[in-house]
């Protein structure tokens, strides 16, 4: 049973950790973009527009920020689901 828990442990360390990573890389370049994107319209000002909030750039950071936390949670409770059936299985088969 020992090895067992391991591996759902190890399962779950390794789903954060690779949606951190992708968090982390989503947002990172969200922000440079959108940096990129003012800088452009700081020194090109009326010919070039500025970013709105309706800017795809934004949406991709607000994904990062609460869109791949919220898959996160939601693999977090599938796991939790999926670990609960089958140690109820366990228990009843003996």
């Amino acid at each position: 049973m020992g090895r067992f828990r391991s591996r759902w442990v190890r399962g779950l360390a390794l789903w954060t950790l690779a949606l951190l990573v992708v968090a982390v890389l989503v947002a990172v370049q969200a922000m440079v973009n959108l940096y990129d994107a003012q800088q452009a319209c700081f020194f090109g000002f009326p010919s070039v527009p500025c970013p709105a909030s309706d800017d795809p750039r934004v949406a991709q950071l607000t994904f990062a920020f609460f869109g791949i936390p919220l898959v996160w949670l939601v693999g977090l409770g599938l796991a939790s689901l999926v670990w609960a059936v089958r140690r109820r299985g366990d228990d009843h088969s003996r």
